[in-house]
């Protein structure tokens, strides 16, 4: 039987080895974090600056027809930002789907290996 000081050793490596791959997958999901709500605060932004258009624009002018008109032009301009934020989104979702794909390669290959050699 080992010493209990060399199982508490053991136990503390086999905890640490354990715990890598979450420490891995929790870089990958903070930067997926950081990254998403960074591109919420693009959208919001664009979302601001479109209603703060559209409560000015009957200050513009006092010909209705430019008022619609004006606002017509600026809903089409805000649908084209959303439209190119949802792509974002897209890719953003495509390559963080990626990223955390190679980390849990990378987390499960070194153990693929072990047991290979063990074999």
């Amino acid at each position: 039987m080992k010493p209990v000081n060399e199982q508490l050793a053991e136990m503390q490596k086999k905890t640490l080895e354990s715990l890598e791959p979450m420490q891995n997958m929790n870089a990958v999901a903070a930067d997926a974090f950081e990254r998403i709500a960074r591109k919420n605060y693009d959208l919001m932004g664009d979302l601001v600056d479109y209603a703060v258009s559209q409560v000015k624009a009957p200050a513009s002018t006092t010909n209705p027809q430019e008022i619609y008109e004006q606002r017509m032009a600026e809903t089409k301009a805000f649908a084209e930002k959303v439209n190119a934020r949802a792509a974002e989104y897209v890719a953003l979702a495509g390559e963080l789907g990626e990223k955390a794909k190679s980390e849990a390669t990378a987390a499960t290959a070194p153990k693929a290996k072990a047991k290979s050699t063990k074999a």
